[in-house]
């Protein structure tokens, strides 16, 4: 069999496209904190926050729940920041997209927490982790 470049390339754009991730699969963008409180025991938090923020969010505004550990707290928190309506309306939060999101950030920043969207989704979701109670002022740097 003969093969020329414009087969090869065929076929091998055939085999990636089979590879490719599944299109309903969320697109999870995320941003690692690199610094602060090291939380990894938020994680156990993340189902109950995405499932209590069931209130409409104005555009603009955000949700927001924190949750106590023995030794610090977790802040999360539900973002409307992206719209393609010139006057959208207020919404509630895909849960889906909340736990899609803040597990991602729970499984890749370390400890550390951080912030993410999933593409096309009009929230921002936040996980962080910080010293203290809920309730209590921050302490500086944290």
């Amino acid at each position: 069999m003969i093969f020329n470049y414009n087969m090869v390339l065929t076929a091998t754009v055939l085999a990636f496209s089979m590879m490719s991730i599944d299109a309903a699969a969320p697109v999870v963008r995320r941003t690692c904190y690199t610094a602060g409180t090291v939380g990894t025991e938020c994680k156990q938090f993340i189902n109950n926050f995405c499932n209590s923020v069931t209130a409409n969010v104005a555009f603009g505004d955000n949700q927001e729940r924190c949750y106590n550990t023995p030794n610090f707290k977790c802040d999360f928190g539900a973002f409307y920041e992206f719209s393609a309506d010139a006057a959208p309306p207020a919404t509630i939060p895909s849960v889906v997209n909340c736990i899609n999101t803040l597990n991602n950030v729970t499984n890749t920043c370390g400890g550390f927490g951080g912030f993410g969207n999933v593409a096309g989704g009009g929230f921002t979701f936040t996980l962080d982790p910080n010293q203290g109670q809920c309730g209590q002022l921050e302490a500086p740097g944290s």
